[in-house]
């Protein structure tokens, strides 16, 4: 979802607070607001290193929803995007005297396509360039990452399945999707968590054409960051390594509960059923352990029988 923020009733500079969510402008609740979060503010609008909250209300008052309310900022935080707040509210605040009135002390500054931190590696980035995989043993597998406000961020592994991870392999040329990880499986990143609750299909060519919730909350850290583990090698596009796939018995049993249970193919998979490889292998040679057992009971029965 697209956000963006600005000052309006006064200059590019200084003014009522409003931020752009869910397709309509609103303004933004002053309770708790600290000089730090004004401060972002500024530095997020590119209006210099100081601002302050204006008591006097003199840019007037909004007529929209008031989105946000209780926002936290510390003074690491150059966006307000990585702030904490409470979650989107239309109504987080219903008194206008509470929305928020900040001047900042610098000027807008025009920024040249050459200056700007739209992309990671160039002025105009493709979709692939704003995905990355860290961690793992290549470019396909590890922590998922996306590049956006200039930085790299995590991604919440809330509803993360294998459908979003089939998507991320696509995007990165990586074939198919092995596994979904979560609970930071390739260990904890850094910065920003820019996206939550991704609910792909599977069948989508990028990240960006999933439907998501743009993390502005306290609802995730990064002890869940997704991750990926994907079939194909950067380097061998055409090769599928044979490490990456699942065991033999993994690939039984999930066609077995694809047989019998169909409808599973069409649930999103929840961290709770995820079984570990090494675990449903153990299943697998169990029961194969069983059936030779029994077979080798009725062969010792059948020659007692003739013996007797």
């Amino acid at each position: 979802e697209y956000l963006a923020l600005r000052l309006v009733n006064g200059n590019e500079c200084a003014g009522r607070l409003e931020v752009f969510h869910n397709g309509t402008w609103g303004s933004i609740c002053s309770n708790r607001m600290s000089q730090l979060t004004a401060v972002t503010v500024c530095k997020h609008l590119n209006c210099g290193d100081d601002g302050e909250i204006q008591s006097d209300f003199k840019y007037g008052r909004g007529s929209g929803p008031t989105w946000l309310d209780h926002i936290e900022c510390t003074e690491q935080h150059n966006s307000l995007w990585h702030c904490q707040s409470d979650p989107w509210d239309p109504r987080s605040c219903e008194n206008r005297a509470e929305e928020t009135h900040i001047s900042c002390t610098g000027r807008k500054e025009a920024t040249s396509p050459a200056t700007s931190a739209e992309c990671p590696n160039s002025t105009s980035c493709s979709d692939r360039e704003k995905l990355r995989v860290i961690g793992g043993e290549d470019g396909c597998s590890g922590r998922v990452e996306v590049w956006h406000e200039g930085s790299w961020g995590t991604v919440c592994d809330d509803s993360w399945d294998v459908a979003d991870a089939n998507v991320v392999c696509r995007q990165l040329g990586c074939g198919s999707a092995v596994s979904a990880l979560s609970e930071a499986a390739f260990g904890e990143g850094t910065g920003p968590i820019w996206l939550e609750k991704v609910h792909c299909k599977g069948t989508e060519l990028s990240l960006w054409d999933c439907p998501e919730k743009p993390l502005f909350s306290k609802n995730c850290d990064h002890k869940e960051d997704a991750a990926v583990n994907c079939s194909g090698d950067l380097s061998h596009p055409a090769s599928k390594r044979l490490q990456r796939r699942s065991p033999l018995g993994h690939q039984i049993l999930c066609l077995l509960l694809l047989l019998f249970h169909p409808d599973l193919s069409r649930r999103p998979v929840r961290d709770s059923m995820r079984i570990s490889a090494p675990v449903i292998l153990c299943i697998i040679l169990g029961a194969l352990l069983c059936l030779v057992l029994a077979i080798l009971a009725r062969q010792i029965r059948s020659s007692r029988k003739q013996q007797r």
